[in-house]
């Protein structure tokens, strides 16, 4: 018999929802060791739901429970109160949710980690005020992957962002009242994200068509690392997609998230928060985010800039590689 291992691709995969009270919930996937004392909490980007199929592999060799939640207002997560800040809600959802899993707080170690719009959610906890959120002060490090600044304190970020991401979230997106853009873009999206075949074919046209011939190879060196076909892989994706989409209620506020008070400024952090890691990833060939990375890199003050080939979703081919850097960056600042 193979020996045991406490990850499971399967139950990474299943979906659990946790009653947040006040009629609200998040749902959320986990894997490995539940009494592990080093968590990692990753939040993915839109069109996507909370998974942890694949944990990389220096996370495994640390013994890692990897937890990532679904975002607020998308698939089975509940959308924040009305007039509640995102920052405070996002943190007081954190919290509850470390407790139901570590209900003695008994971890030592966690990482904040993101992708795309992810990197948002990423970010607020990483910065928020360790009375907002207690676990923070066992932040080990920060993972940002194809980054979002925060718009508030980035004066410049309209001109860094491309045509598409500048009409969806840059300043129409704000002009523009009572959310019509957002109302347009989801009303055409959600046609898309109808059926499963309908969201293969849109991920494939936005995400897989798109590669260039290295990064194509790149793509299927890593589906035959993890034993998948390119069809198994984009039907996976959909599947979430399609999850996602259950309610629109988080889509429609992303803008406003990003241009809102994340609660902190990455430039002005104190020196404790400022003291531990980030790692920013960009891809050479990112025409969908990352554009702001070069900011994240200059206003957090203990950032690392680390640049892959390929385009947007490429860090997926690299996270063992990018994984190993951000646990070596931890364990240099704590010499």
């Amino acid at each position: 018999m193979p020996p045991s291992t406490p990850y499971d691709a399967q139950r990474g995969d299943e979906e659990h929802v946790l009653d947040l009270g006040g009629g609200r919930q998040v749902a959320f996937a986990h894997n490995g060791p539940p009494a592990s004392r080093t968590v990692v909490l990753f939040f993915s980007g839109l069109m996507s739901v909370g998974t942890a199929r694949d944990v990389p592999e220096p996370c495994r060799d640390l013994g890692v429970h990897w937890i990532s939640p679904t975002l607020p207002g998308m698939g089975r997560s509940s959308a924040r109160a009305p007039g509640e800040s995102y920052h405070t809600a996002l943190a007081r959802d954190m919290t509850a949710l470390l407790a139901h899993l570590y209900p003695k707080g008994d971890f030592d170690t966690l990482y904040v980690a993101g992708g795309s719009y992810g990197t948002v959610q990423a970010q607020m906890l990483f910065g928020a005020p360790y009375d907002a959120f207690p676990a923070g002060r066992k932040i080990a490090g920060c993972m940002l992957l194809a980054g979002f600044s925060p718009f508030k304190y980035h004066a410049g970020h309209a001109k860094s962002l491309n045509w598409q991401t500048w009409v969806s979230v840059g300043p129409p997106s704000q002009l523009v009242p009572f959310h019509l853009l957002q109302r347009l873009t989801s009303s055409f999206l959600a046609a898309k994200f109808r059926t499963l075949d309908g969201a293969k074919d849109f991920l494939n046209q936005t995400l897989f068509a798109r590669m260039q011939p290295d990064e194509r190879a790149t793509f299927a060196t890593w589906l035959n690392r993890k034993g998948l076909t390119e069809e198994k892989f984009i039907t996976r994706l959909a599947k979430g997609a399609v999850n996602c989409c259950q309610t629109w209620d988080g889509f429609i506020e992303v803008s406003d998230v990003i241009h809102s008070d994340w609660g902190f400024n990455p430039a002005t952090l104190d020196a404790d928060h400022a003291s531990k890691p980030v790692l920013v990833v960009g891809s050479e060939e990112d025409h969908v985010g990352g554009s702001t990375n070069d900011w994240l890199a200059a206003n957090y003050k203990n950032a690392t800039l680390k640049m892959i080939p390929g385009g947007h979703i490429s860090s997926l081919f690299y996270m063992d590689e990018i994984w190993q850097a951000m646990i070596e960056l931890s364990r240099e600042a704590t010499k």
